[in-house]
């Protein structure tokens, strides 16, 4: 073996293990998902009003149901949406003429509500 070919070798096992680790290849990265939101233009609103409902980080081209209720009580459904191919969409509902006042909780609901989100808002009287 000649003389180059040695002192090569020793320094190859002399490197640190922290050196050898870098050169190999990363992992592939892990990307989170974005957990759904729901968001409510509105904090209160009265009867007869229009709310609107924003989504974001639902599965794309997905139909979502929309629901609203008291929030100790089963909410009642109030309307759909579809997501586009950023999982987001945006819904108009009209809250009811006759509507009681009082707080309440929208919810976006996708898979029979494995996949949801949540938004509170409140009915005021005039």
């Amino acid at each position: 073996m000649t003389p180059l070919r040695c002192t090569a070798l020793a320094a190859l096992a002399l490197l640190p293990a922290a050196t050898v680790a870098l050169a190999q290849p990363a992992p592939p990265l892990q990307v989170a998902e974005r957990a759904p939101e729901l968001t409510a233009d509105a904090a209160t609103v009265q009867p007869g009003a229009t709310l609107t409902l924003t989504g974001r980080g639902f599965p794309r081209n997905a139909h979502i149901a929309l629901l609203a209720g008291h929030p100790a009580a089963d909410a009642q459904r109030i309307g759909g949406a579809q997501t586009g191919q950023r999982g987001t969409f945006t819904a108009k509902i009209r809250i009811r003429a006759r509507s009681a006042a009082g707080a309440f909780v929208a919810r976006a609901c996708f898979d029979t509500c494995r996949v949801k989100a949540s938004a509170r808002f409140r009915i005021v009287t005039p």
